[in-house]
């Protein structure tokens, strides 16, 4: 724990100072922003620990990564500054300040330049597409045009934390069948490699007849030893071409269609999607972009380029004066219940509310069907887990209970 001095502005943009006790600058912002604070700068009194981290943030330098944690807290006091009435570039300094990332500081530094050179704010986020995406820059804009820029980072608040809680929910589930799969994979590795060479001779010398699991085990062991070079080398050559396959344009759209067909997670990923189409166009639609130019935008953030060509289509067909629920229907991606909303919000005219129901229906499916997930996936690496231990079990044990039997039947 240490002491940290800091300067601060509330709400109708007063100046204030004073101490705090905290683990790290971080935590002082926090608290800061719990008190709806816009902190100016911080200084450790007492404690002196953040010099070294001052060190290795300095170290790392413009290598750090921005994490959905980084912008949500941004934008967060972001609107803080907005709502609180502060000019922009102010209040971006302030940010530029409080923030201990040096990558995201000279971001801020830079957007704030180029606001006093004359851009606006979108035009200087769109310089930092690696950070801010298209759908970010996208609503900013419409914002600034619209004068709701505070509306807007709320909703961009609400977004980004969907887009973490979706993305941690998928790590979630998938952390356990990794772990497991991987230390299959490395056991087996150590098997072939270290323990069967040890008993190969002895095996084939004995004059009796080996259980199949040990002549599995034995092939498996002599094509490793004679062509393990050659099916590592084919394997790591299949990986890379596979990659450089799904770079292009072709490749990535049969890769992102052959995804939504995949056992168990082709299903969740396909729910993913469509919460994300919803949430994003509803939003762009809330912001005051027009549907065409939504859609557009929309297409080139959902995630998935078979989906991306799909929404493009319905973004061509409506140019052409078609309407939104036809197109929907004729792309053959969008589940009866988003084609149904979607058509109760266009001939209702709130099609803002219908696409929020559509987003937050899949919300609720995506959270059942990763808990589901789970429940399938478990007993299924269970039972095959199990299955692997007893087979190599059996082609290690059941040849010496064979010799045991031949050695007591010859006495």
């Amino acid at each position: 724990m240490a002491i940290y001095t800091y300067k601060a502005r509330d709400e109708k943009g007063a100046l204030l100072t004073g101490n705090v006790e905290a683990d790290d600058i971080r935590s002082v912002y926090t608290q800061l922003d719990n008190l709806n604070l816009i902190p100016v700068s911080v200084k450790v009194l007492k404690g002196g620990g953040d010099s070294i981290h001052a060190f290795s943030l300095k170290a790392l330098g413009t290598y750090q990564k921005i994490t959905y944690d980084d912008l949500i807290f941004f934008t967060r006091q972001l609107q803080t500054i907005i709502k609180a009435g502060i000019p922009l570039i102010t209040g971006l300094k302030a940010l530029e300040e409080q923030t201990t990332k040096e990558r995201l500081k000279k971001i801020i530094r830079d957007i704030y330049m180029d606001i006093d050179r004359g851009k606006s704010f979108s035009e200087a986020m769109s310089r930092h597409t690696s950070v801010f995406s298209e759908v970010y820059i996208s609503m900013i804009r419409a914002g600034e045009i619209g004068g709701v820029l505070e509306d807007v980072l709320e909703r961009l608040i609400a977004m980004l934390e969907f887009q973490l809680k979706t993305k941690e929910m998928i790590k979630s589930a998938l952390r356990y069948p990794i772990m497991v799969v991987v230390s299959l994979v490395i056991a087996f590795l150590v098997l072939i490699t270290f323990v069967i060479p040890r008993f190969v001779p002895l095996f084939k010398s004995a004059k009796v007849e080996l259980p199949l699991p040990t002549r599995i085990m034995i092939l498996i062991n002599d094509v490793v030893q004679q062509y393990g070079l050659f099916i590592f080398g084919g394997i790591v050559l299949l990986i890379i071409l596979f990659f450089f396959y799904i770079k292009t344009e072709s490749g990535k759209l049969n890769w992102d269609r052959a995804k939504l067909k995949l056992p168990l997670i082709g299903e969740i990923l396909h729910k993913i999607y469509m919460s994300r189409f919803a949430n994003m166009f509803e939003n762009m639609i809330r912001s005051g972009v027009p549907v065409i130019k939504a859609l557009e935008i929309v297409s080139k953030t959902v995630g998935n380029a078979y989906i991306s060509s799909k929404i493009d289509e319905v973004g061509l067909k409506i140019e052409k004066g078609k309407g939104i629920t036809k197109p929907l229907k004729d792309a053959g991606i969008f589940p009866p219940l988003v084609i149904h909303l979607v058509s109760t919000g266009e001939s209702t005219g709130s099609l803002e509310e219908m696409l929020k129901e559509v987003s937050n229906h899949y919300d609720r499916e995506i959270t059942y069907s990763v808990g589901r997930l789970s429940a399938w996936i478990e007993p299924i690496l269970t039972a095959g887990l199990s299955i692997m231990v007893l087979f190599m079990a059996l082609a290690i044990f059941m040849p010496w209970w064979n010799m045991m039997s031949a050695i007591r039947g010859g006495g």
